[in-house]
Formats: structure tokens, C-alpha cells, sequence
């Protein structure tokens, strides 16, 4: 039987659309699942931790800093809060307008924005990062690409950053390629960048994330 052109479209579209969403139900699997990204839901951070200054001197002489962050659940969150009592920095946590919906759509949807590249729209940031002398921004991965919120902000201070520090939180994703991503939003080069990933936030592996942290704020030293 012979498609008209009408049907072939659709067929094509109907099997893009089905390899789209196999693609983004792997890249939002569960958060411990092999080769899987930070997905787009709650990260775990581990329980009770000691106060990051208890193992890590606060930096003196940097001047002012501003460390910026998107979280929905709790890792980006922990690495930005640790990050701003290590500088004594002042905080701007990102707030997407989009209500996200939970479960497996949640997710798909996120992985979608995340993965066409989309700023969505954010609440009115209250900082200017031009006022400082540093910023540190910190996103999710979300399908292996930078979240959708952190991308909107570095659009919306593109040529505002002064020296700048990218860090971002995922399962397993190169840094390299999302502080490339970030890059290329905020126009800006990252003086210091980090990665995270999951292991890192594990009771057992606290050496792990305090060597992470050390390194990004000896990277962040000078001028």
C-alpha cells in the first residue's frame, strides 16, 4: 500500500516521536541507574552533615561574591549553600515560573526543554551580578544538558558576570560540556569550574566532595 504524503509525514513524525521519548525516559531513569544523568526531580544530598567551614577555612580578601543556583531538591542546593558560607557570599536561588508536574511526565517534560535547548521564563532576579566581584553559578544536568532556568539566567546577565566559577551537578556527565553550555549563554569564560555528581553527596565519600570544594576555591584564587 502506497502512503500519500500526508501519512508519510505523520509516520515520520509518529517514530521521531517515539525516539525522542525512548531517549528522554533513559536520560531521566532513576537517579542511581547506570550512565544516568542528574534527573530533573529531587536530588538526594545525604542526611546531616557537618558545616563545611568545620573542614574548609572561609576564603578572606576575595572581595564580594554572589553564588546563584537552581535546585529542585536538595544536592545543587547543598553545593551552592556550601560554596557561599566557604566565601560569605550572598545567594540568589533561581526560581523557574513553570509549575513542573511530578512523576514520569514531570520528568519528560523537563528532559525535553533540556534537551532543545529552551530558556524558560524565571522570576525577576533581586541580585545584579555587576555589583560583585565574583559569581558562582550552579546548575542541575538535566538529560545531559544544561537546566532549562540556569540557562535563562546566564542569558538574561549576558555581559554582566564579572569573574565567574561554573558548577554543575549531575550522574555523571562531563563538566567540560556544560560549563561549555554555559559558556556560550552567558558569554562569559569560566576563571574555575567544578562537577558533582551523585556518589559525591554519600556519607562515605565526604573526602570526595570536600576535594571537589577545595579545588574549585584554590581554581577561583587571583586577580
Amino acid at each position: 500500500m502506497k502512503l500519500s504524503t500526508r501519512d508519510s509525514g505523520s509516520t515520520i513524525a509518529l517514530c521521531a516521536a517515539i525516539a525522542t521519548l525512548a531517549l528522554l525516559s533513559a536520560c531521566t531513569s532513576a537517579p542511581k541507574a547506570a550512565g544516568a544523568d542528574a534527573v530533573s526531580g529531587p536530588s538526594p544530598a545525604g542526611g546531616v552533615v557537618p558545616s563545611i567551614t568545620s573542614d574548609i577555612a572561609p576564603e578572606t580578601g576575595a572581595g564580594r561574591t554572589l553564588v546563584v543556583y537552581f535546585s529542585q531538591g536538595s544536592a545543587t542546593k547543598r553545593v551552592a549553600e556550601d560554596l557561599a558560607l566557604v566565601y560569605g557570599a550572598d545567594t540568589e536561588r533561581i526560581i523557574e515560573k513553570k509549575a513542573r508536574a511530578g512523576g514520569f511526565f514531570g520528568f519528560m517534560g523537563a528532559g525535553a526543554d533540556s534537551s532543545m535547548g529552551r530558556a524558560t521564563p524565571i522570576q525577576a532576579p533581586k541580585a545584579d551580578p555587576s555589583a560583585y566581584d565574583r559569581v558562582i553559578v550552579c546548575t542541575p544536568v538535566w538529560a545531559w544538558r544544561l537546566s532549562p532556568p540556569v540557562r535563562s539566567w546566564l542569558k538574561l546577565m549576558k555581559g554582566r558576570l564579572p569573574r565567574a566559577a561554573f558548577v554543575e551537578v549531575s550522574a555523571g556527565t562531563a563538566p567540560e560540556k556544560i560549563v561549555a553550555m554555559m559558556e556560550a549563554a552567558s558569554g562569559k569564560k569560566a576563571d574555575a569550574y567544578a562537577g558533582f555528581v551523585q556518589g559525591d553527596f554519600d556519607e562515605g565519600n565526604r573526602a570526595a566532595y570536600l576535594g571537589k570544594i577545595r579545588a574549585l576555591v584554590e581554581g577561583f584564587r587571583g586577580p
